[in-house]
């Protein structure tokens, strides 16, 4: 395959992390001591680096104090005082890292409270969280047992691996930290060696890589870095830390109507720059729409351009894709029977469906009935759920999941309709949307101007890559 160049320079030594301790005492420490580093799952917490025998966390006189720095007033009340302690100790001959929690609220290894006075054996790339076991916080390496030694030094270098966040049929998906920044990341990992994956799917891979290079929205993952060995293929993402939207479905059933909304409008708004583009991504569906955190109302981040496809203006595509679930009727047709981008309103119209209502709009016994029904369009809105559903968002979805995609809505009056004329969700979502933006570079920093358009969100690309995200007139009462 096309050798991709690393976008990353290379990295020496350890970062510097901010300690309790001062920053000329952290730097006589010889970096050959760490034997072990806490790497930081929240933003506003720092990471590390142990080389000490014994280290103490919480918000009081701790050797490491949390502060309303790290933590909201949600967390930090619940934090005690001294709340757990990481230490390395000998047994029977041989070095074992030990947490002990010290806590009133908890102390969580991998989700399982350890319970106060007690302690527990640390290994590479265990979970800690504090005062409830999904308030993750720490990642805990270790730096003379891990597992470095299974990936190339071009990668290792750069990146700090760790935990595993999802395994799939040609690889798996790992958390890393960039070396020099300590910013989180995800690592996709796909193996070349005894798989189908040099056969069939490197057109594939090359496809997503090169589309993931060409797109730069901060309602789309953004891809950092491309690393390329005989092997592997090591793919390097910005880290959507809240999961996959299916599993918060699978986890509450359904989302209130609000939620959905808010989601929805920002899938709206990438689905609105990739269509602008001329690409069409043909696999919208839960497992492919990210979530920014584990809060309510969070960013999404759309994912999974392996089926994506660029259309020249005017043209229409003819290869069969997708999931089941969620395709187009005219993707049932296999054949000539050519499609364009409104094959994606579809899948955003069966996506709307499942988040409001926590059940496919398509469902049969077997696979003529199922087909009978995507093609003509044949659900219903009569289980008691939709009770609870606006008529706007039902409206939305009658006219996303049309059979003939010449009647379907297509994304700019999706973003019109009704049911998102919704200026007090509009600016919490812009913000959210032009907060991350900032995070991420002040060249790519984009602004929410008011143009006194009071049509809906558009998307401004002075460029062919960078979009201007531009609000709609909003009351200035709000």
């Amino acid at each position: 395959m096309d050798a991709f160049p690393n976008s990353q320079a290379s990295t020496q030594g350890w970062r510097e992390t901010q300690e309790v301790a001062s920053q000329s005492e952290y730097e006589l420490a010889d970096i050959e001591n760490v034997w072990g580093r806490l790497l930081s799952v929240r933003e506003n917490v720092s990471v590390y680096n142990l080389s000490k025998n014994s280290y103490t966390f919480g918000r009081g006189d701790a050797d490491h104090q949390f502060t309303r720095d790290h933590f909201d007033n949600s967390l930090l009340p619940a934090i005690s005082k001294i709340h757990f302690r990481v230490s390395r100790e000998t047994n029977i001959g041989n070095e074992v890292v030990l947490l002990e929690d010290l806590s009133c609220n908890g102390t969580f290894v991998n989700k399982k409270q350890v319970g106060r006075g007690k302690k527990v054996v640390l290994q590479n790339n265990d979970e800690i969280s504090l005062a409830h076991a999904n308030k993750k916080v720490f990642v805990f390496y270790d730096c003379l047992q891990n597992d470095d030694s299974n990936y190339p030094p071009q990668l290792t270098q750069l990146y700090t691996m760790s935990k595993k966040l999802g395994e799939g049929t040609f690889g798996e998906v790992r958390l890393a930290y960039k070396q020099d920044t300590l910013e989180r990341c995800a690592v996709k990992i796909l193996r070349k060696k005894g798989s189908q994956i040099v056969l069939n799917n490197i057109n594939t891979i090359n496809n997503e890589i090169k589309l993931l290079q060409s797109v730069d929205h901060p309602c789309i993952i953004r891809l950092q870095d491309v690393i390329d060995t005989p092997e592997k293929i090591y793919i390097v993402m910005e880290l959507a830390e809240g999961g996959e939207l299916f599993d918060r479905l699978a986890s509450n059933r359904r989302l209130p109507e609000s939620t959905v909304k808010f989601y929805f409008y920002q899938l709206a708004l990438a689905v609105q720059y990739l269509h602008r583009k001329n690409i069409t991504h043909r696999d919208i569906k839960p497992e492919n729409v990210l979530l920014g955190s584990d809060e309510e109302f969070t960013r999404i981040k759309l994912t999974d351009f392996g089926l994506s496809k660029f259309a020249a203006d005017a043209s229409q595509m003819t290869t069969f894709c997708g999931t089941p679930t969620y395709i187009a009727p005219e993707l049932l047709d296999f054949g000539p029977l050519s499609y364009t981008n409104r094959v994606d309103m579809w899948s955003l119209g069966v996506v709307l469906f499942v988040s409001l209502a926590g059940y496919p709009p398509f469902h049969a016994d077997n696979d003529g009935m199922l087909r009978y029904r995507i093609k003509n369009a044949v659900y219903n809105f009569n289980h008691n759920c939709w009770q609870e559903v606006s008529e706007e968002a039902k409206d939305m979805i009658r006219k996303l999941l049309v059979s003939n995609p010449a009647e379907r809505l297509d994304i700019e009056g999706a973003l019109k309709h009704p049911w998102l004329q919704d200026t007090a969700m509009q600016r919490k979502a812009l913000d959210l949307i032009n907060q991350d933006s900032r995070l991420v570079s002040p060249q790519k920093k984009r602004a929410l101007d008011d143009d006194g358009d009071d049509e809906g969100v558009d998307l401004i690309m002075p460029d062919s890559k960078t979009p201007k995200i531009q609000s709609p007139t909003f009351n200035k009462r709000l």
